[in-house]
């Protein structure tokens, strides 16, 4: 009886780390993560420019991976890394609590569906990102300044906290 309730056990964990989709059942290091988090009473902590209709988990500082600003053609570009994490809006005015336009994130909770409704779109990466480029216009205290362009024409600005961002 013992050994059977340790199988039941190891498999009802095993069921909480995966996610399912559709039909099919992916394992997902996200659900680890929050289900350690859950299970030991911790509280990951979220930093402001996020928001929980996306990915619940926290971003590590040493596992952030940035945009980078061309010194060339100042434009800005991010490749998704899968070992670094990254969730960069582009917010209305220099504010993290003005309206996301704009969201490079690796998260597919983040990406999928669009769910913060941005009205630029929620990419995992900039060469995704359906023609739209994002232009480095000016730096100031906290926020850089962006254009948003598609092909030569600029649609509108957003600002981007600086702690995403290097420049080249």
């Amino acid at each position: 009886m013992l050994i059977s309730l340790f199988f039941l056990s190891c498999n009802n964990r095993r069921e909480t780390n995966k996610v399912q989709t559709g039909n099919t059942n992916i394992d997902t290091g996200v659900a680890r993560k929050a289900e350690a988090n859950h299970s030991t009473g911790e509280k990951a902590l979220v930093p402001a420019d996020t928001a929980a209709v996306g990915s619940p988990e926290a971003i590590s500082e040493d596992q952030l991976n940035k945009a980078e600003v061309s010194m060339k053609d100042s434009l800005i570009w991010l490749s998704a890394n899968m070992r670094l994490d990254h969730r960069i809006f582009g917010y209305e005015k220099p504010d993290t609590n003005s309206k996301k336009m704009i969201l490079l994130s690796i998260f597919t909770s983040d990406v999928k569906g669009n769910p913060y409704h941005c009205p630029y779109g929620a990419f995992y990466e900039t060469n995704e990102m359906d023609g739209l480029k994002l232009k480095f216009v000016s730096d100031g205290d906290k926020f850089i300044e962006v254009n948003v362009k598609k092909e030569e024409t600029v649609l509108g600005r957003v600002f981007i906290d600086k702690k995403w961002i290097d420049f080249e």
